[in-house]
C-alpha cells in the first residue's frame, strides 16, 4: 500500500509488488518467506523497495535477497513510513523513527491485527464493550464500537467455516 501511494506522488508508475510473510497477526513467525514471488523482470533497473515498516529487519533481508535472485537490479534503495531504531536493518528513507518500539497498527491490516489481539486476550472478553476496554486498557488502542462488532462477525463466520471444514474432514 505505502509504495503504490509514494508511486502516484512521484508520478511514477513502473510500479510491481511482491508479498513476505513474517507476522501472522502479532506474531513472528521464525522466519521470513516470499509466498508470492516478484513477476517483473528487473534486471539492471534502479529499484525502490518500499514496506510500510522496518520491524526486525528480516523481511527487507528476504527481500533484497529476493530481488538479487530476480534481477540483479543496478541500484536498490529502501524506504518505510516506520523505522523502529531495535531493527537490523536501516533503510535509506524513512518518514518516521520510532525509538520506543511498540505495536503499529495500519488501515490495511486493521481487522488482522485486531484479531489478533482478541485470539490473545485472557480470560476471554465477554462482549464489544469488554473488548474496547480491554484494548484501549491493555494495548493502549481505542477502537470504536462499530468496527468491533465487525470484527466479532469476521470471527464468528471464521468459527463457522472451521467448524464446517472440520466436519466434511470426518465425512
Amino acid at each position: 500500500m505505502p509504495g503504490r501511494i509514494l508511486a502516484d506522488l512521484l508520478d511514477f508508475m513502473d510500479l510491481t509488488s511482491f508479498k513476505i510473510e513474517h507476522y501472522h497477526g502479532t506474531r513472528a513467525q521464525k522466519q521470513a518467506v516470499v509466498r508470492y514471488p516478484l513477476g517483473a523482470n528487473i534486471e539492471g533497473k534502479r529499484v525502490l523497495l518500499v514496506d510500510d515498516v522496518s520491524d526486525s529487519g528480516e523481511t527487507f533481508e528476504k527481500a533484497l535477497e529476493h530481488l538479487n535472485e530476480k534481477g540483479p537490479p543496478s541500484a536498490v534503495r529502501t524506504a518505510v513510513l516506520h523505522h523502529k531504531i531495535q531493527s537490523r536493518y536501516t533503510p535509506d528513507f524513512h518518514a518516521h523513527k520510532i525509538i520506543k518500539w511498540r505495536w503499529l497498527i495500519y488501515p490495511w491490516a486493521l481487522m488482522e491485527d485486531l484479531k489478533a489481539l482478541v485470539g490473545e486476550m485472557e480470560p476471554v472478553p465477554g462482549d464489544a464493550r469488554d473488548i474496547a476496554f480491554r484494548l484501549r486498557e491493555e494495548a493502549g488502542i481505542q477502537v470504536p464500537l462499530k468496527t468491533i462488532e465487525d470484527l466479532l462477525g469476521m470471527m464468528e463466520r471464521d468459527s463457522v467455516k472451521r467448524e464446517g471444514d472440520t466436519e466434511s474432514q470426518r465425512e
